[in-house]
């Protein structure tokens, strides 16, 4: 089994690595606690203690909500994971991506407030990257990509909001050779 620390988690729990992956596994219900705790003794009672597990009068141990807090992941971070992917990294070799500790925070503090909007913000995302697409292939001018701060701060998906697409489903221009047959 591999298991990622996020050890700012671990440290605002006041958790050790060995007591985390024991929550861990005792979470999944796992048969290899047994071996665990044969390896790496833990301290039921300063678990229980921090409020991670109750310990029943059979001497089982329950794990608490707040164990359980530790494993999954909030909606409003799973927005912004997919915020992240789909934000442009690079634009003509300039990094896009900066201060993403900061730019999380104001991302999920808005996504909080209305969570309709990561909706809103990844359509417009993907008008921009459209309207950047077409403009190309016309030759028109459209200002650099902004970095993310920038982006999340002023708003600037509102500008692609709603936007609509039509895909051109026939042309002016005379088929050439229809003429011949």
């Amino acid at each position: 089994m591999k298991v990622s620390l996020n050890l700012t988690k671990l440290k605002g729990n006041k958790l050790t690595p060995s007591e985390f992956v024991y929550l861990l596994i005792k979470s999944e219900n796992a048969k290899q606690l047994t071996k665990y705790l044969e390896i790496l003794p833990i301290d039921e009672t300063k678990l229980q203690d921090r409020g991670f597990v109750k310990i029943m009068p059979d001497r089982t141990l329950t794990l608490r909500q707040k164990a359980l807090d530790l494993f999954t992941v909030r909606g409003c971070e799973d927005c912004w994971n997919q915020f992240v992917v789909a934000y442009p990294i690079k634009d003509q070799g300039r990094p896009l991506h900066n201060d993403k500790k900061r730019n999380k925070l104001k991302y999920i503090a808005l996504i909080t407030k209305s969570p309709d909007l990561h909706e809103t913000i990844m359509k417009a995302l993907d008008n921009e990257k459209e309207d950047r697409k077409r403009a190309n292939w016309s030759g028109e001018f459209r200002p650099r990509w902004k970095m993310m701060s920038s982006y999340i701060n002023q708003e600037a998906w509102t500008m692609y909001e709603g936007m609509e697409f039509d895909i051109p489903t026939s042309t002016n221009q005379p088929n050439y050779g229809e003429d011949l047959i």
